[in-house]
């Protein structure tokens, strides 16, 4: 039974435990593992082929859904864990202000450097068919002034024009540059073709075969467009050629010599040549196309040795396309790959390429691309100084890691900064958990100069601060406790109330401004003799209202002492058994207080006797307010007789009156406290206060005592207040 209380137990707070991660998760995370648990699901059915195709049509809905979803929550993990330590956040901000402007920088820079290298690539490329067109019409100048030019084959051999054009074997000749020199052109990769303008037909030039001549450009008569001097890339029957024009005196006569070279894949292999790959294409998509392959299989290309084959990839459109004779692309073998090619990328660029239409003279749309590595550009620009490029290329490198290193110094500088930052607020942190915990004896240690060390030091002052606000605290809860048990006795010294002397009703209300108070008020029965209303003797009764001068404690204890002097003073009576009158009382009262309070101490103090046989009132007036008699006609009389404070000097003798009471007659005894509480400047005033009580003077005793407070507290408003407040009330039957 043990074993099974104690599982079912583990049960319970397994599922409790589950309950509390699951009302901790949000919305998202909620949505989120309900979709990873529908496609974990789907998954399973694939694996068991069960409704495949809904399995798939979930799987792929679910897991669009939750991408954004996991963003989400990885987002916000990213936040409230990474970035919860105040020192990420100031890392990461120092990252954002220190790297954002490098990472823009190096973006512009790299932008800026691989736009001016595709340019410059590009400008290379166009001055490499410049310059083959420029060797073109130099070698057609020199056939037109010297004839038939001198031939070297691939082994040296020096052949003149006609035996070079019976060797058809030697497909490698090569043209030299002038007519008279000798050796090799290695610029060339494409054979030259010279003709003669005889006539009105071009025609091959002299001790040249047709073989050797088998150009494109063999038409029977030239186009109308051709003027002397013409030198440029012509495009005729879906081709590119480098042509020139020239025309020269020989042997008396004007000769025109029109010279040109197939543009294929071998001229472009000789004219990229340190430079990357040319490409020549009639249109944008083609050149991407092609150079998009360049850079991605430059390795597998390498590996087959199709680089090293004279390919000619001039693509001829048929003649029924609607794009009409145009040629497609022609570029060079593609570049080798480097060791590094992370270090050394390709840098593509295009530019406009002028070609000339051979039939018409119009001018196509082409455009060239070159494929560069900035390595190759590098030597290209430094060519004419390597030493001079050499000392650029270290003034770089190190600029770069002057900079790397200055970037590293501000990024330690920074995690320095906030790693003191920080730990000044995991001290505070560790602090504030500390004194939450009820370790009031909780210092952090100061060992710096600086604002951070004045917040230590002014959360240790605080942290003192409260273990002395708790001292304080609890010693204020043992006052409270001590005056909530005076203000239990103070409560029990005031008579029960209302209260009957035979036919005066009498009532008393206080309000201490504090817990305990310094006002006084009793009601003192059966003393001497005297008769009721029913004929029973009833003896005197004394009534007492007094104020002690102060608040609170020592008031309220002043207050107890003239309690029990009244009480043991009003017992004694004459030798005829009549009570002491209220004179001889107060005179009594005085020197008592005289003698056993502070000099400053004194009180105000009314005193009076009531006879229920004969219905009147001896009064006398120590000091007090004198106290209301309001007529049954609403006429007032004011019980003034009597004469100093008490307490305050020694030897006083003290007057008294007294007063017949007739039915209806209501009589208002009071302390200063409900007469002067100001508002704007103004006091309550006894005027207002007559005027109130002469208003509901039929009330019940209870109930106007209770509105007299209220009106006045209502004067009072929110203000504290200031003085504590007393109203007796007396009603003749």
């Amino acid at each position: 039974m043990a074993a099974r209380s104690a599982m079912g137990r583990d049960i319970r707070t397994r599922r409790e435990r589950w309950k509390a991660w699951w009302g901790r998760r949000t919305r998202v995370g909620k949505i989120t593992l309900w979709m990873l648990a529908a496609i974990f699901l789907c998954t399973f059915g694939l694996m068991v082929h069960v409704a495949t195709t809904l399995d798939t049509i979930v799987i792929t809905l679910a897991g669009m859904a939750i991408t954004p979803l996991v963003l989400i929550l990885l987002f916000r993990w990213f936040t409230y864990t990474v970035l919860w330590r105040v020192r990420n956040r100031l890392i990461l901000t120092y990252l954002l202000m220190g790297l954002a402007p490098l990472v823009m920088f190096a973006t512009l820079a790299a932008i800026a450097g691989y736009l001016l290298a595709g340019q410059y690539a590009t400008n290379m490329g166009l001055s490499r068919l410049t310059e083959g067109v420029t060797r073109v019409r130099d070698q057609a100048g020199s056939a037109a002034i010297f004839g038939s030019p001198s031939w070297t084959t691939k082994d040296g051999a020096r052949m003149n024009g006609a035996k070079a054009s019976t060797t058809e074997d030697d497909d490698m000749a090569v043209l030299d540059h002038t007519a008279n020199s000798a050796g090799t052109a290695p610029e060339d990769g494409s054979p030259l073709s010279l003709m003669e303008l005889k006539g009105n037909a071009w025609v091959p030039l002299d001790g040249m075969t047709v073989k050797n001549n088998a150009g494109p450009l063999t038409s029977a008569a030239p186009p109308a467009w051709l003027h002397p001097g013409f030198q440029g890339i012509v495009e005729d029957g879906g081709k590119l050629y480098l042509c020139a024009e020239v025309s020269a005196p020989r042997n008396g006569r004007q000769v025109a010599v029109l010279a040109s070279r197939p543009l294929t894949r071998d001229e472009l292999d000789v004219m990229s040549k340190g430079l990357g790959r040319i490409l020549l294409s009639q249109s944008f998509s083609h050149l991407a196309s092609d150079a998009d392959q360049d850079t991605t299989d430059t390795e597998t290309e390498k590996e087959k040795g199709e680089e090293s084959q004279p390919v000619h990839v001039n693509v001829v459109v048929p003649k029924d396309s609607d794009e009409g004779d145009f040629f497609d692309k022609v570029s060079s073998a593609p570049m080798a790959a480097p060791p590094h090619a992370w270090r050394n990328p390709p840098v593509w660029f295009t530019a406009e390429l002028p070609v000339t239409s051979w039939g018409t003279g119009d001018k196509m749309q082409a455009m060239i691309a070159v494929i560069s590595r900035p390595s190759y550009l590098y030597s290209l620009l430094f060519a004419s100084s390597v030493k001079v490029g050499k000392v650029v290329w270290a003034m770089l490198i190190g600029i770069a890691a002057f900079f790397a290193l200055m970037e590293l110094f501000a990024l330690a500088m920074a995690t320095s900064l906030s790693l003191t930052i920080t730990r000044s607020v995991a001290e505070l942190y560790k602090g504030t958990k500390a004194i939450d915990a009820g370790h009031l004896e909780h210092r952090i240690p100061v060992k710096r100069k600086d604002q951070l060390a004045a917040l230590a030091n002014s959360f240790n002052r605080m942290a003192a601060s409260v273990s002395e606000l708790l001292v304080q605290q609890r010693e204020k809860e043992r006052l409270l406790n001590e005056l909530a048990i005076a203000q239990e006795v103070q409560t029990t010294l005031f008579p029960r109330s209302p209260a009957f002397m035979g036919s005066l009703e009498v009532h008393g209300t206080c309000l201490p401004a504090r817990t305990v108070g310094g006002d006084y008020f009793d009601f003192i029965f059966g003393y001497g003799p005297g008769l009721g209303a029913d004929g029973k003797s009833a003896g005197h009764v004394t009534l007492a209202l007094g104020d002690i001068s102060g608040k609170g404690i020592s008031a309220a204890l002043l207050m107890s002492a003239l309690h029990s002097a009244d009480r043991a003073f009003s017992a004694a009576v004459n030798e005829e058994g009549a009570p002491v009158s209220p004179a001889l009382l107060l005179k009594l009262l005085n020197a008592h207080l005289y003698r056993s309070t502070q000099s400053a101490r004194y009180a105000t103090l009314f005193l009076a006797t009531y006879d229920p046989a004969t219905k009147r009132l001896t009064y006398s007036n120590g000091g007090h307010l004198p106290p209301l008699v309001i007529s049954k006609d609403g006429s007032v009389q004011r019980l003034e007789v009597g004469g100093a404070v008490v307490g305050l000097l020694d030897g006083l003798e003290y007057q008294e009156a007294t007063v017949q009471l007739e039915p209806g007659d209501l009589l208002v005894a009071y302390t200063d406290g409900l007469t002067e509480p100001e508002k704007n400047g103004e006091d309550f005033g006894e005027e207002r206060l007559m005027e109130f009580v002469r208003a509901r003077r039929d009330e019940p005793l209870t109930v106007l005592a209770t509105h007299t407070l209220q009106v006045v507290k209502a004067w009072i408003g929110e203000q504290e207040q200031p003085d504590d407040m007393t109203v007796v009330l007396a009603r003749q039957g």
